[in-house]
């Protein structure tokens, strides 16, 4: 199983907008049985964001989303750094098979996904990573 990121190591959001890496993660290639991952980290406590999967062969001029996560309430402490012998609830991971991903284009000429906050409270903090297992 070959793992390709889809995020830019652990990425911190606190607006609308494609989240590192913009250009997305090519997709072209893969075929079979392809999972995609995203494990938030930590999210501000009483805020909700809205993260959208979406695929395109026109370098994202024009997307297709192809899934959707809400993420509500507190993940983690509710930012990045973490203090030794506290206690930190679990970070929230959602998985999508290839099949579960409505209209998708793996293995098509020039296909890339990518991960784009499409909604964000004012003053959240999002943190995530996320990554193909093909």
């Amino acid at each position: 199983m070959a793992i390709t990121a889809l995020t830019t190591g652990l990425q911190t959001v606190t607006a609308t907008g494609a989240i590192t890496a913009t250009a997305g993660a090519d997709i072209s290639a893969m075929t079979g049985d392809v999972t995609v991952c995203i494990e938030v980290v930590s999210m501000t406590a009483a805020k909700t964001a809205r993260i959208q999967l979406e695929d395109s062969v026109t370098a994202f001029t024009a997307s297709i989303p192809v899934g959707v996560v809400d993420v509500i309430g507190q993940v983690g402490q509710g930012g990045t750094s973490y203090t030794a012998g506290a206690y930190n609830p679990t970070t929230i991971k959602y998985t999508f098979r290839k099949y579960q991903l409505a209209n998708n284009r793996f293995g098509t000429a020039s296909a890339v996904l990518r991960l784009n906050v499409t909604a964000i409270d004012s003053g959240a903090s999002l943190s995530l990573n996320s990554w193909i297992e093909a």
